[in-house]
């Protein structure tokens, strides 16, 4: 594949929805829209995604030449780029970051990270948004009410003697939109180690690390599909190579490739 090529933006409606146009309009892979406020925004199924500035927001264009069945765990992938750029930045434990099936990215029980992936056009636009500075509201910040924010600058950002913005990994930053540019590349150039053994090989070289970073391993949890029916309740216990999440409800381990997680305290 080509580099990864961003373009930025000050404000924009929806990175997303640029990425689909330049689909539909034929633009080859790598090309990457980020924003620094959207107006629009939206993640995973369409869920509104309020976007005030101190965050990242990227989407990027990709034409993976894979089975169609294959392109679900590329969602997966991402996650795990994005989790691994942020423990990087951050000089944080391996356990500092954790994954809620399917590629939810969370610091303890709260959301730092989602993506959104939609086929479109013969392609795919892979979008996310990071929390990285608190915004000047914290209440205009919105996730769907099942979550409550998380953010990178609680975790790992500092100042030092001369005012700079520091990271935990040592990088300084004399603006806060250079820390979040950091922070949307690095998160490019761990993808971009992940992408090609992916389309070589699918999920399978990533299961374990996924395993082992999840966080609904050895939980109860309840499979739900959007309008509330039941798929199966029991406890997680891994993920197969299809990224399905393996459930057992103390009979049966059930492959479940679809709808949300709850888990039952």
């Amino acid at each position: 594949m080509k580099p990864f090529h961003v373009v930025n933006f000050s404000e924009i409606g929806s990175t997303n929805e640029r990425v689909k146009a330049a689909l539909a309009s034929g633009h080859t892979e790598g090309y990457v829209v980020r924003a620094q406020v959207q107006t629009g925004g939206y993640g995973r199924q369409g869920r509104l995604w309020t976007s005030p500035e101190g965050g990242l927001y990227q989407s990027m264009l990709l034409r993976p030449k894979c089975d169609v069945a294959q392109l679900p765990t590329l969602g997966f992938v991402m996650a795990l780029s994005i989790r691994a750029a942020l423990l990087r930045l951050a000089s944080l434990p391996h356990d500092a970051v954790r994954i809620k099936w399917p590629n939810d990215v969370l610091v303890g029980d709260d959301k730092i990270a989602g993506i959104s992936m939609e086929v479109s056009s013969g392609g795919v636009c892979m979008g996310m948004g990071v929390n990285v500075f608190h915004p000047a509201e914290t209440s205009d910040l919105l996730f769907d009410g099942r979550y409550q924010p998380a953010f990178f600058s609680d975790m790992a950002v500092g100042y030092t003697e001369q005012g700079q913005i520091a990271f935990g990994n040592g990088y300084t930053f004399d603006k806060k939109q250079d820390a979040i540019a950091a922070v949307g590349d690095a998160i490019i150039s761990a993808f971009a180690q992940c992408y090609p053994v992916w389309l070589s090989n699918g999920f399978a070289p990533f299961k374990r690390e996924f395993v082992s970073c999840s966080y609904l391993m050895g939980k109860k949890v309840s499979m739900q599909l959007l309008n509330g029916d039941v798929i199966v309740e029991g406890l997680a216990c891994g993920v197969d190579d299809n990224g399905c999440l393996l459930v057992d409800d103390g009979t049966t381990v059930h492959a479940v490739n679809s709808g949300e997680a709850h888990v039952i305290f």
